[in-house]
């Protein structure tokens, strides 16, 4: 089973849910009932989503998890926990860009604690890998940025600027690198690495 988790950020355009089951984390529901999607759970501290937002979807009889306000886990945290829980062997992340940077690098940290986890917007993908060999599917001259959390050796291959050594966040030499094959492989020796493809070319 793969999870739609839906956050609750600042998607305006497509929202291409891909999974089996749908948590609304929170504010998110408010989304996804502007869009006329009924979610599966909606699970958090319930600080982000309206009453009639709330009301409307417990009229529908979908299952409600609520939280205290004062916890140590973000919303999200627990909207992964609960899906691999639950039976999901992955899932991604939805409506996860807007202002809020501090949430974005705690969801970039959670992502690295759970398998098969990727954060998709309609322009890009974001994930985290571990050591291992990881060949990812890619279109000839994609932007894609690779970036070791905090450190890691890695090799790069199917792009245009070819890497294999050590690489520290500090000097983050990943940046804006280009996809020249429709896969490009990323092996990674030690650490773990953030990839941010780009479906469209960012600014």
């Amino acid at each position: 089973m793969k999870a739609s988790i839906i956050v609750n950020g600042g998607t305006k355009g497509t929202l291409l849910i891909t999974g089996d089951y749908i948590i609304a984390v929170d504010g998110g529901a408010n989304e996804l009932r502007r869009r006329g999607i009924i979610p599966n759970v909606i699970i958090g501290d319930m600080d982000s989503i309206s009453q009639s937002t709330l009301n409307y979807f417990k009229d529908k009889g979908v299952k409600v998890v609520t939280y205290p306000h004062e916890k140590d886990e973000t919303d999200l945290e627990l909207a992964l926990v609960y899906a691999f829980e639950n039976g999901a062997e992955s899932a991604e992340i939805l409506n996860w860009q807007g202002e809020r940077l501090d949430m974005i690098l705690a969801m970039i940290g959670l992502i690295s604690r759970f398998d098969n986890v990727v954060a998709i917007s309609e322009i890009c993908e974001l994930g985290v890998l571990r050591t291992g060999e990881h060949t990812l599917k890619a279109l000839a001259g994609e932007v894609w940025s690779i970036l070791p959390l905090c450190h890691a050796r890695l090799r790069l291959e199917g792009f245009k600027y070819q890497f294999d050594g050590d690489m520290d966040l500090e000097k983050p030499i990943g940046v804006s690198n280009v996809s020249t094959t429709e896969a490009v492989r990323i092996s990674v020796q030690d650490g773990k690495v953030v990839y941010i493809r780009w479906k469209r070319k960012p600014l």
